[in-house]
């Protein structure tokens, strides 16, 4: 049930912001998600135990909160159509986006981690790998976000810049994120969150590491 759900969460942040992007709706109701349920508890999974990232996602929808997410993480055509010429090259750019203008020549290459998604995903490795992530300031123009993490103690992760002043609306910030794992355990994945948190908004991207990723070339 909770296609129908979603869709109609969906419709409603595009009634309240009809300019705003798929991308932009989707990043709106990931990181205003609650990771608690409605008794304050960690969300389970059918087995009763705490969920993971891959069985809850980023968490509960918020109907209170997605309209107004603070910062999103927004994609265009462009970031796409990189996207999958880095997956899949001109012959799939053709068949999946059907626009004689676009061209893999002509668009960077943007591997699946780079892609500006407000979850992130990354290979579990002992050297460290880097991404990056743009957010767009949607809420008031003076704001003012710090950073706070959440990792496990085999996991390090290092973001850069660790505030985010914002003077308008609309404005785009740039940060990188460095993940190095120590674990000398075989764990298939590791998992922590990466949130914004400014007086009024908390904007929480998951983070999940997984062994079985191949590092994507920058």
């Amino acid at each position: 049930m909770s296609t129908p759900h979603v869709s109609g969460v969906a419709a409603l942040v595009k009634s309240v912001h009809p300019d705003w992007s798929a991308a932009a709706i989707k990043s709106a109701i990931l990181t205003t998600a609650d990771i608690a349920d409605s008794r304050g508890h960690p969300i389970l999974n059918e087995q009763h135990r705490m969920a993971s990232a891959y069985a809850m996602g980023a968490g509960h929808v918020n109907p209170a909160k997605f309209v107004d997410p603070g910062l999103v993480y927004d994609l265009g055509i462009t970031e796409y159509a990189g996207y999958i010429c880095a997956l899949l090259g001109d012959q799939g750019l053709a068949i999946i986006a059907r626009n004689p203008w676009l061209s893999c020549t002509k668009l960077p290459k943007i591997p699946e981690a780079q892609l500006n998604y407000p979850s992130i995903t990354l290979p579990l490795k002992s050297v460290p790998f880097t991404l990056n992530r743009t957010v767009t300031n949607v809420g008031p123009a003076d704001s003012v976000y710090t950073l706070k993490l959440y990792t496990p103690k085999s996991l390090t992760i290092r973001v850069s810049p660790e505030k985010l002043v914002f003077s308008k609306a609309g404005q785009k910030i740039q940060y990188s994120i460095t993940v190095t794992s120590h674990a000398n355990d075989e764990k298939k994945f590791m998992e922590g969150s990466l949130s914004w948190v400014s007086r009024n908004h908390v904007v929480r991207s998951p983070i999940v590491a997984a062994a079985d990723l191949d590092s994507p070339p920058l």
